[in-house]
């Protein structure tokens, strides 16, 4: 009997009086009446237990980076370095002098990270819907909780 088999035979013995989840090929011990009060108290040890639980490990073989965490579209000018090389950097600007709108993604403990530019706020509005499939709600360069770092 694995883990989850005895979290949920022990949610059946204490909320229905139900020795176990095995089929015994006999309505009397196969079949039960019980009340809905029951099932919903059930219904919420097993929630609990779930919340309870650790996550599954990360699959070492991934070696995934860190999820964004929040997002923030800020408009942003493009400015041009001195030097022998054209070299273009970007800053946050006031939307009216936006040549770009720019969608950053937050890292927990690390700041954010742009992801990309975009001609207008609409299409960065778009590709951030894209991602984490919602609107974006939050103020232009704003989200509430992200920070430039």
């Amino acid at each position: 009997m694995n883990d989850l088999d005895q979290i949920l035979t022990a949610i059946a013995s204490e909320q229905f009086g139900i020795a176990t989840l095995e089929t015994r090929m006999s309505d009397a011990l196969d079949f039960h009446d019980v009340a809905v009060w029951q099932i919903g108290t059930a219904l919420k040890a097993a929630y609990d237990a779930g919340a309870k639980a650790s996550p599954l490990p990360p699959d070492p073989d991934l070696c995934l980076p860190t999820r964004f965490d929040d997002y923030e579209i800020a408009p942003c000018r493009r400015l041009q370095e001195d030097g022998e090389r054209v070299r273009f950097y970007y800053e946050s600007c006031e939307p009216h002098e936006a040549d770009v709108w720019t969608l950053y993604g937050h890292i927990p403990g690390q700041g954010a990270e742009a992801i990309g530019d975009f001609d207008t706020s609409e299409h960065a509005e778009e590709v951030f819907a894209r991602i984490t499939g919602r609107s974006y709600t939050g103020r232009v360069g704003k989200t509430g909780g992200a920070k430039h770092e």
